[in-house]
């Protein structure tokens, strides 16, 4: 029962994170949400964030001259982000090739403020009551003082 308020609180994260996605301009297709999930298939829930949302915060350096192609290409990302901004298609290359040349700055603060301590304390406080009541009356029963 107490993975329930910690999906509960979970999700209250998970929707901060979509929000600065959103007020942060980041935010074009909508696959990065989506890609934001909880998982509760273990012990506890946990959320799970794609790799690259900690990039959108911090930034990319140039391309190095070794690198190892992402999955997918960053060409057919960045021509999905061309089409959800109604920018032509061949616009695209020339995009790749200056992040390659000059990376791009992140957006300090995208997710390093939804997932502050500040912020998480905040959602704790509305989680934590629930989950607590929750426990006292399993320990109650367990107990038989009930």
């Amino acid at each position: 029962m107490t993975n329930n308020h910690l999906t509960t609180f979970l999700e209250s994260l998970k929707t901060d994170i979509i929000h600065s996605l959103q007020s942060n301009g980041k935010y074009a297709t909508g696959q990065t949400a989506q890609q934001i999930v909880i998982d509760t298939d273990g012990d506890s829930p946990q959320l799970q964030l794609p790799a690259y949302m900690q990039i959108l915060e911090s930034g990319r350096s140039p391309t190095s001259p070794n690198a190892i192609p992402g999955s997918p290409p960053m060409i057919d990302r960045i021509k999905q982000w061309c089409q959800a901004k109604g920018i032509p298609d061949k616009a695209a290359w020339a995009i790749k090739k200056s992040i390659d040349k000059k990376g791009f700055k992140g957006t300090p603060g995208i997710l390093s403020e939804p997932l502050s301590e500040a912020n998480i304390n905040l959602r704790l406080d509305q989680t934590i009551d629930p989950m607590t009541d929750e426990i006292s009356q399993q320990i109650i029963d367990s107990l038989g003082l009930s």
